[in-house]
């Protein structure tokens, strides 16, 4: 298996030795350290309505694809320094061109003045809004829960921006801001009474978190987050965060004017995970999220992972599009949740595999669509080594939006899509 380079570079504590590791110094306080991970997905796809693969028009697939691959660095080159290199390629399906190319995820440095406060700049994925806007590790499920990414692949590419950021942690208060200029990943000509990305200049991005941590507190030395501690914390975090970007959008009124949308989004969670029987080695997690997205008018935003689809019969495609894609953002608001209970050891003695059953819920209010937007997620995974050797398994439940005559978009169906990923790092 071949694996993409990324360079992360650590900046706390010196990494155990291990093979994976080389020292730069005698001391042993500078450092470079190796890892990666790859995600593997079996799935099957109920299409949507007039979805095609090439010329065929078809219902279901079965396919196999790379959902993510990655192979890391990281190091500490001077004290208190990070820098981080990250490529990888994502979504990698039989419909991807041979040559697959590989992304550039992040380049960075992060410098850590003091306990509290920690300065950073260049491409990465640091930003605020919500514990998993910017994607998480260690997930719940197969899957981020998608209702974070409000902008992604419109004002970022992959979930990384070009900017500046500021992190650190006060007590029991932890905090990010970002300041971007986001990438111009094309917009459209503006429709009536519809907000749509724009194609005129593009101005600065901000965006905040902050959470209190009321017992166990966890890392910022990373952007990401982690899904599921597998009783290894006692975690109760609350968060509040923004994001907000000038003239990002716009429409068209009735009387033909063009009229520029802020974009601006706000939400509030909460994340609970908790050791139940350590002995056992059960545990509990559960995560919350409100979102409230303001795109301008009407603005809906059609996400497909991975889509094993590459085209649509126009006389019988739906509001969804092709494939397995659904309407997952919008202006309006927005619930999330996921939750899940770690099963106990199949063996107290060896203390190795264990069972992880969770579900998922989205239920979304879009201005334009006449109905609420439902998802329904249920899953297990098989924990071998953690969360660094696992199969999950994944079924989700969308809904199919479709046009009406009176000019209303309601749901009609529901189309499902199973998931059976393996994911293995190696740290």
């Amino acid at each position: 298996m071949s694996l993409l380079p990324s360079i992360v570079l650590a900046q706390n504590q010196p990494p155990a030795p291990d093979p994976l590791n080389i020292f730069l110094n005698k001391e042993k306080t500078r450092y470079i350290k190796f890892g990666g991970y790859m995600q593997i997905w079996l799935r099957n796809t109920q299409l949507n309505p007039g979805s095609k693969i090439n010329d065929s028009q078809v219902n279901s697939v079965t396919d196999v694809s790379l959902r993510r691959v990655r192979l890391k660095v990281t190091a500490m080159p001077v004290d208190n320094l990070m820098l981080v290199l990250q490529l990888g390629p994502t979504n990698v399906n039989n419909l991807t061109k041979t040559d697959t190319y590989v992304d550039f995820l992040d380049g960075y440095a992060d410098y850590k003045i003091n306990s509290y406060i920690s300065v950073g700049g260049g491409r990465s994925s640091w930003t605020g809004l919500s514990r998993y806007a910017t994607g998480y590790t260690k997930t719940l499920l197969y899957e981020t829960p998608l209702i974070n990414l409000g902008d992604i692949n419109k004002t970022d590419i992959t979930q990384r921006k070009l900017g500046l950021f500021v992190k650190g942690a006060v007590g029991k208060l932890d905090y990010r801001f970002a300041y971007a200029t986001p990438y111009n990943t094309g917009g459209t000509a503006p429709l009536e009474n519809i907000a749509v990305f724009n194609t005129r200049v593009i101005k600065p991005n901000w965006s905040g978190y902050i959470k209190w941590q009321f017992f166990d507190k966890e890392s910022n030395v990373m952007a990401q987050s982690q899904g599921a501690y597998l009783g290894k914390k006692k975690v109760l975090n609350i968060g509040a965060g923004f994001e907000i970007q000038k003239d990002a959008l716009w429409h068209k009124t009735a009387a033909k004017d063009t009229v520029t949308d802020n974009l601006k989004q706000f939400a509030a969670d909460i994340f609970y995970d908790t050791p139940l029987n350590k002995e056992k080695g059960t545990a509990f997690t559960f995560y919350g999220v409100y979102h409230h997205h303001d795109f301008g008018p009407r603005y809906t935003r059609i996400l497909a992972i991975g889509n094993p689809a590459n085209g649509v019969d126009p006389a019988k495609a739906s509001f969804n599009g092709s494939g397995n894609g659904y309407p997952v953002i919008g202006t309006g608001n927005s619930l999330s949740m996921q939750t899940g209970f770690l099963l106990p050891y199949f063996n107290q003695q060896t203390k190795g595999a264990q069972l992880l059953p969770a579900i998922g819920i989205q239920y979304s209010k879009f201005d334009r669509l006449a109905d609420p937007m439902i998802t329904y997620d249920a899953g297990v995974s098989l924990l071998l080594k953690g969360h660094a050797s696992k199969f999950v398994f994944n079924a989700q439940s969308r809904p199919i939006f479709m046009a009406q005559p009176d000019g209303n978009i309601t749901a009609v169906s529901r189309k499902m899509m199973y998931v059976l990923m393996y994911h293995i790092s190696i740290d």
